[in-house]
């Protein structure tokens, strides 16, 4: 391989092994060997692999390191090909394994829980009394949606381990309610070729299937301008942010009620340009066709998994998180305030004059939940933070119940 290039998806996150500082390769598509890390002082090493630099060049990068100690291209060459064979370079060795995995998920009709073991118990049992045991730690529920309409729930995708008591929270105030749809939105992480992306599989949990509603889906295709939707739907096959509400979602309400899984591509476009979104054609089309179906149904439930700020090291700020973190969350209150309102030009608004500068990844989402929900009753149950002391980074969480 001449010009070696990292996967441009891959994160590396630094973490403690055995008291070394090293970088972790966190692979969304989890093709790597799990836990698979390289030493920390090889972090210069890895941004030459850029498609730019060929051996010789990362030769003398490691002999600029070595104090002038020449290391045999040979050596170099086992690194590049121990990297490509975790998958881990765009190479045609990645992208034949990357076909198959896309061809393979094109045909399936369910999406299987891509992170069950790993993120949550995918013993259903055991998943199950995770879940009624947070429960009974918690306080009687009280105030929004006791004795009305829950029209909508805003909700982490963090890791269920750092936020299960507000999953639970959140979700059991659906007990015993009954829907003819739910809406779930959740963000792609890894982009996506349209602004949102829908899929027809049925999202399986380890209590069952959620079923898609195809037909809906179909319509909703028909509906919406041209460059609204994803080409493909394999941005699903990989992300949690729709699946950890999956498996509240049938908890709490069986698997009888359909639903229309939809992740919310990056708006970074208009933040770049400064172009207005809502006076973008296929963002109108989209909450026009949402709230046309919704208007057909009599009971709806919409569904947003974002979280909110990501500051720290490990987000590409040059300051740690705990420099940062009282700004970004008053960055937060002041989008929940906008959803409480139902003022999501506001957030929209926001979100240019800032930048972005808080990276929170679930804007695109929120948008969309409020602009379908319009103004009526929210309650906020919770707004977090989860503190990565090892990375000097964190992560802001809430959540809401809206009625209507």
């Amino acid at each position: 391989m001449k010009c070696p290039r990292l996967r441009q998806d891959l994160q590396l996150v630094p973490a403690t092994a055995e008291g070394r500082q090293v970088l972790l390769f966190v692979d969304p598509l989890q093709l790597a060997v799990s836990g698979l890390t390289v030493e920390m002082e090889l972090l210069p090493l890895l941004q030459l692999l850029d498609g730019r630099h060929d051996l010789k060049d990362l030769q003398m990068e490691i002999m600029r390191q070595q104090g002038g100690e020449l290391v045999p291209l040979s050596d170099i060459e086992s690194f590049i090909n121990n990297l490509d064979g975790n998958f881990l370079l765009e190479s045609d060795f990645f992208r034949e394994k990357f076909g198959t995995l896309f061809e393979e998920f094109a045909g399936q009709a369910d999406r299987a829980p891509f992170h069950a073991g790993r993120s949550y118990e995918a013993h259903p049992e055991r998943l199950r009394m995770m879940i009624d045991e947070t429960e009974e730690r918690l306080v009687p529920p009280a105030g929004a949606g006791r004795d009305s309409t829950i029209t909508g729930i805003l909700a982490p995708h963090i890791d269920i381990g750092v936020a299960k008591e507000l999953y639970v929270d959140l979700y059991r105030r659906l007990r015993g309610r009954t829907y003819d749809l739910v809406i779930i939105l959740g963000i792609n992480h890894q982009g996506q070729n349209g602004l949102y992306s829908v899929s027809t599989k049925n999202y399986v949990t380890p209590f069952g299937k959620l079923e898609t509603d195809g037909g809906l889906i179909g319509r909703l295709k028909d509906l919406v301008p041209a460059g609204t939707l994803a080409t493909h739907d394999f941005g699903h096959k990989m992300e949690h942010s729709i699946e950890f509400q999956t498996l509240f979602l049938h908890h709490y309400l069986g698997g009888t009620t359909p639903v229309v899984p939809i992740l919310c591509g990056s708006i970074y476009e208009f933040l770049m340009t400064g172009a207005d979104l809502f006076a973008d054609a296929r963002f109108r089309g989209m909450v026009d066709a949402l709230r046309l179906i919704m208007m057909e149904r009599t009971s709806v439930l919409v569904v947003a998994g974002v979280d909110f700020s990501h500051v720290g090291l490990k987000f590409g700020d040059q300051l740690p998180a705990d420099v940062l973190i009282e700004k970004a969350r008053a960055h937060d209150e002041k989008i929940i305030t906008s959803l409480v309102e139902g003022a999501p030009e506001t957030i929209f608004r926001d979100e240019l004059e800032t930048e972005g500068r808080f990276n929170v990844c679930g804007i695109p989402a929120m948008l969309l939940l409020s602009s379908l929900l319009g103004k009526g009753s929210a309650e906020v149950l919770a707004h977090e933070t989860y503190d990565e002391q090892v990375t000097q980074s964190a992560v802001t969480y809430a959540g809401m119940i809206f009625t209507g």
